[in-house]
């Protein structure tokens, strides 16, 4: 019946999560529900298996599925215990979440209410359970009822949004579940995180904290050549390892703490315990560092802690530990404050994406491996941040484990977007709660760079006052007051508590609030001269990609622009009858608000728009990427003295299959910006900065140690007749940008209209002749370059590695955004969206997860253009 895992010697855990049954216990809708389920699950994902709702994320479903939102459930679970297990001191039963609001029964006891999705649970129930058929019970109410409740009891709304449905901001609960702009109207119910019954003595671990403190041959703070970064070493690190029970001592406890760097042999320190906890300490030299990716390898620790009585083992924890020094440098400067991140001395430019729930229906999304399958996109793209977005959840383990591995850094938000909350006593206990145990649980992982209060409250928090509340001056400055209070003060204290090594930022966007003493609002909280920014005059107030250039932020962390899925997804949600991008379907997964019209209009400025509904898709997702690649190699350009430091487009990935900012869609197929970002994020690159008098050539080093590069440019007209060439060998310092080329563009053409007739492409190699980086930049919009059919040539062969075939593909003319699909089978390009020109050929790998015939590949493969779009 139950799945055993021994964890130590003395303590045993027995998952409860196979062999539950979930009723529907609203009796409404002439539906009836009784289920077999496991555990995590939720009740959307239990019914959708259960063949009882046709799935939600297709054609018009997401309204036909409201009941199940607005109906009650209850899990139930009868189990055996073993007269072994009966024997321990203590039984907890754990749950380790529970969505959202429920009543916790074992045995005809009532246990509790739990109210708060991202927080676990526990109860010592040894002396209510028995040997045959314990009964637990968890009755799940509707969260929609619960939120109309809180509505009617308060007498107001903490948000205007159209996107979602009213009233998640008083639940702790999800808030993206309620709707968002890019999401389904889709609040999900159940126990979506195991729940375990733990055989213990009457102490145990209960969290450790780890301290580390370098000695530097040189202070990182105080260098002001780049070419010094070099040349910084951590010579020392001492590891301090603090832990704490869960009760005081009672008899002769003691701590074991064996630390094994990577490959090498372990040492093993123990020490006693005084009252609830012990420290013991490691002197490390010439530490074996965790880095991101781009600055060297993630090095991780083996740490095992050992808690004994005697010689008796009562409890054991593992975990692997990063050695790294991370700080967020706020210094006053001639543009106002910087805001960077600063790894074992060296300086990062933050490359990355804004990270949300990886499914609707999140446990679905695990089992599915959306983890893995994102985060390892996000590597590819050169990646080494991902803000997790505060209207998501404090994520899974798993996804900070494969930071840790991978190398990425994490932004992390608390779980608080776009609204203002309560602050009455009862909601700061529970808040309290939730971020201590999710401070604790998650201040460990070596890819934690920061804690945020919040997305976008203190932005907002006019806006909010004005539109959200029905109420008088008085509680308006009650309310304004009591976030400024939770997010500045508050939450702040908590983490300052729990893990004072790590830095807090009161918003996102902010100025620093109080930590700076400075006024908040719409257009204070949001300055280029200090703190992170959030810009959307591109997309949301309609301006032109050019608009990018006339913010000069300091840490972009959010800003971007939409597109549509690939052609195989819309496949998945709508009917070929709905091809269009004003039809009920296709306009239902679009949750912005005229969203669709938004892309037509932003691709007529740029394109002459083809009248076939798939050729629109691709273009749309062209359109994306030259939006972000605008930006992003803008606020790259400013690295220098730490002018801007940070550059996170909105957003990575879906939650269902939609019209989205995402660059990853749902399935994880790759849209045209995931190949621009894997190519503007390279650590090291090539970059055109143009205007109508000039183009200026940079070279981008975000790296540790000098690179060395010869950049060849070429300016032609359509007809590829070279116009001006150059090519220029140059050394890039360490974490620099260097502008090495400034063209006078009026030496080649006669008028400012020719400008619409020529382009520049430039390409970066390395010493040993590799090419880097490749790139262009025309000098207006596309759809004024006169296009002549490129007749792209094509071939396929398999490579030596299994799943990997050799595209070269040739073509006769320039060809802009040539790109590479298949309507058959799905694979990750080396590049896609490139151009060429005229006359050259370049080589692309394909990576499929099977293997795929190479007969079948040929016959379904498209290789096309920017021209055969609009032919």
């Amino acid at each position: 019946m139950l799945n055993f895992a021994l964890v130590s010697i003395a303590m045993k855990e027995i998952e409860l999560n196979k062999n539950w049954s979930l009723v529907k216990k609203t009796k409404d809708e002439n539906i009836d529900v009784e289920i077999d389920v496991e555990v995590p699950s939720s009740v959307f994902e239990a019914l959708i298996n259960n063949k009882i709702i046709e799935n939600p994320f297709y054609g018009l479903n997401e309204h036909a599925v409201d009941w199940v939102y607005k109906s009650d459930w209850e899990y139930s679970i009868s189990f055996d215990v073993s007269n072994e297990m009966l024997k321990y001191d203590r039984i907890i039963l754990r749950f380790d979440g529970i969505d959202t609001i429920s009543k916790i029964e074992l045995n005809d006891t009532h246990l509790d209410n739990t109210d708060n999705m991202f927080r676990h649970y526990e109860y010592n129930v040894k002396e209510l359970l028995k040997s045959k058929n314990n009964e637990l019970k968890v009755l799940i109410q509707s969260p929609y009822r619960i939120a109309q409740e809180e509505i009617k009891k308060h007498g107001h709304v903490l948000k205007i949004d159209a996107s979602s449905i009213p009233g998640v901001q008083f639940l702790r609960k999800a808030q993206y579940s309620f709707g968002w702009d890019w999401g389904p109207r889709l609040p999900d119910i159940g126990i979506w995180k195991p729940v375990k019954l733990i055989g213990c003595e009457n102490n145990r671990i209960d969290t450790f904290y780890l301290i580390q403190n370098f000695k530097y041959n040189k202070d990182p703070l105080k260098i002001a050549d780049p070419k010094e970064i070099e040349s910084i070493k951590i010579e020392f690190v001492n590891l301090e390892v603090q832990v704490e029970l869960d009760n005081d001592v009672n008899g002769e406890f003691s701590i074991e703490v064996m630390l094994k760097p990577p490959n090498q042999k372990f040492v093993i320190k123990d020490t006693k315990v005084e009252k609830k906890s012990a420290s013991l300490s490691f002197d490390i030299k010439q530490p074996e560092l965790w880095w991101i990716h781009e600055l060297g390898t993630p090095n991780l620790y083996e740490l095992t802690l050992t808690l004994k009585k005697g010689t008796a083992v009562i409890d054991e924890r593992f975990e692997k530990i990063g050695i790294r020094d991370l700080k967020l440098v706020r210094n006053p400067d001639k543009w106002g404050e910087t805001f960077y991140f600063l790894l074992n001395g060296v300086p990062v430019f933050a490359k990355g994406a804004n990270w949300i729930p990886i499914d609707s229906f999140i446990p679905r999304g695990k089992k599915l491996g959306l983890y893995a399958m994102n985060l390892q996109c996000a590597k590819k793209a050169n990646m080494n941040m991902i803000r997790v977005w505060g209207g998501g959840i404090y994520e899974d383990d798993e996804f900070y484990n494969l930071c840790d591995e991978l190398g990425i850094l994490v932004w992390q938000d608390c779980s608080f977007a776009c609204a203002i909350y309560e602050s009455d006593q009862k909601y700061l206990d529970n808040v309290k709660v939730e971020v201590t145990q999710n401070v604790k649980s998650l201040r460990n992982h070596s890819c934690l760079a920061l804690w945020c209060g919040n997305n976008e409250v203190e932005w907002f928090i006019d806006i909010y006052e004005l539109f959200s509340f029905k109420l008088r001056l008085r509680s308006l400055f009650k309310h304004r007051k009591g976030n400024i209070f939770l997010f500045e003060e508050f939450i702040h204290e908590i983490i300052n508590n729990h893990d004072p090594q790590r830095p807090y930022w009161p918003s996102s966007p902010s100025n620093g609030g109080r930590f700076g003493n400075r006024k908040r609002g719409l257009l204070r909280s949001n300055s280029p001269k200090r703190g992170d920014s959030h810009y959307w005059g591109v997309w949301h107030l309609s301006k032109p990609f050019s608009a990018y250039r006339s913010f000069d932020s300091r840490f972009m962390s959010e800003f971007g622009f939409e597109s549509f899925p690939s052609m195989k997804t819309i496949e998945t949600f709508c009917p070929p009858d709905q091809y269009d991008f004003y039809s009920p379907i296709m306009e239902n997964h679009q949750k912005n608000r005229s969203g669709n019209k938004k892309i037509m209009k932003y691709m007529k400025r740029r394109f002459i728009i083809p009248k076939i509904f798939e050729k629109q898709v691709v273009l749309s997702q062209i359109t994306q990427g030259e939006a972000i690649e605008y930006g992003v190699e803008h606020w790259r350009i400013n690295r220098n003295n730490y002018h801007c430091m940070g550059s996170l487009y909105w957003q990575l990935n879906d939650c269902w299959p939609v019209a989205s900012w995402s660059s990853l869609d749902y399935y994880g197929r790759w849209k045209a910006l995931h190949y621009f970002a894997k190519r503007f994020y390279k650590p090291f690159l090539a970059c055109a900065y143009e205007t109508k008098d000039n183009v200026d050539l940079y070279l981008i080093n975000d790296l540790r140690v000098p690179q060395k590069g010869k950049l060849k440019w070429e300016i032609v007209d359509s007809n590829g007749t070279i116009l001006a060439e150059g090519e220029k060998n140059e050394t890039a310092t360490p974490c620099s940008s260097l502008k090495i080329e400034s063209i006078d563009l009026h030496k080649i053409i006669q008028s400012n209209k020719q400008l619409r007739q020529i382009v520049i492409f430039y390409y970066l190699y390395a010493e040993d002749g590799c090419l880097i980086h490749r790139g262009f930049r025309l000098f207006d919009h596309p759809k004024h370059f006169p296009l002549s059919n490129p007749n792209i040539k094509w071939d396929v062969a398999p490579k030596k590695e299994e799943g990997e075939y050799e595209l070269t593909v040739k073509a006769e003319a320039i060809a802009f955004f040539a790109y590479i699909d298949s309507n058959k089978f799905d694979f990750v390009a080396s590049d896609n969206f490139f151009s060429l020109n005229k006359g050259e050929s370049y080589n692309i790998t394909l990576s499929f997860k099977e293997k795929v015939p190479e007969k079948a590949l040929k016959e379904s493969l498209i290789v096309g253009s920017l021209f055969d779009l609009l032919k």
